[in-house]
């Protein structure tokens, strides 16, 4: 996993985007991948960010689940956020987005072989399915959760906004699907460098 770094972006709406492909399960278009991230942010109004994608298989993920959550099975998305820093002049209303005004460094880690094999189950397209992840594990750093029965309709809402903003064909779940509750770990807003937020997955 990449090391925690202060993100190195100062300028409003800019963001640092790498992807790392580690599969050959699905064929990845870097700069679909990267267009996913960079509409998500600007949906949920980053200020900025520097934000690492890693796609992996199964086995990759559940040895990062294993190593960093002491979950010995295989998830579909892992999330890291290493610093985050809001804008006290950004203004927090009832429907402002939970990203306004962030700055944030973070890592998304997501299983192109998972989606495969959920995308079945929800009757869409594997791209679909990763892309769902994807826009999951980004959410988790702007400050989502679905721990709660309160939380989950949002987190669900805002990735149904996100897809509909991305053209994409909406997620089939809805507020009841509560996937990999179970494994999520509450954030709290309090993360150093040494101790990275972690947000497990919750798409299947």
């Amino acid at each position: 996993m990449r090391k925690p770094q202060k993100p190195s972006v100062p300028l409003s709406g800019m963001y640092e985007i790498e992807i790392a492909d580690h599969q050959d399960c699905l064929t990845i278009d870097e700069e679909f991948v990267r267009t996913i991230v960079r509409q998500t942010l600007q949906t949920e109004q980053v200020a900025a960010a520097t934000i690492s994608v890693a796609i992996v298989d199964n086995a990759q993920i559940h040895e990062l689940n294993r190593q960093y959550l002491n979950h010995d099975y295989e998830t579909d998305v892992l999330s890291f956020l290493l610093e985050m820093s809001s804008d006290p002049l950004a203004q927090q209303l009832p429907d402002t987005p939970r990203g306004n005004g962030k700055t944030i460094d973070g890592e998304v880690i997501v299983s192109a072989e998972m989606a495969i094999d959920m995308a079945a189950d929800y009757s869409w397209e594997s791209l679909d399915e990763l892309t769902l992840y994807i826009v999951h594990g980004l959410l988790h750093l702007c400050g989502y959760d679905d721990l709660t029965a309160d939380e989950l309709p949002v987190m669900r809402a805002r990735e149904c906004h996100v897809f509909e903003v991305l053209g994409r064909p909406k997620p089939t779940r809805d507020a009841s699907d509560q996937g990999h509750v179970d494994e999520a770990r509450p954030f709290n807003g309090q993360t150093t460098k040494d101790q990275p937020a972690v947000h497990p997955g919750g798409q299947s």
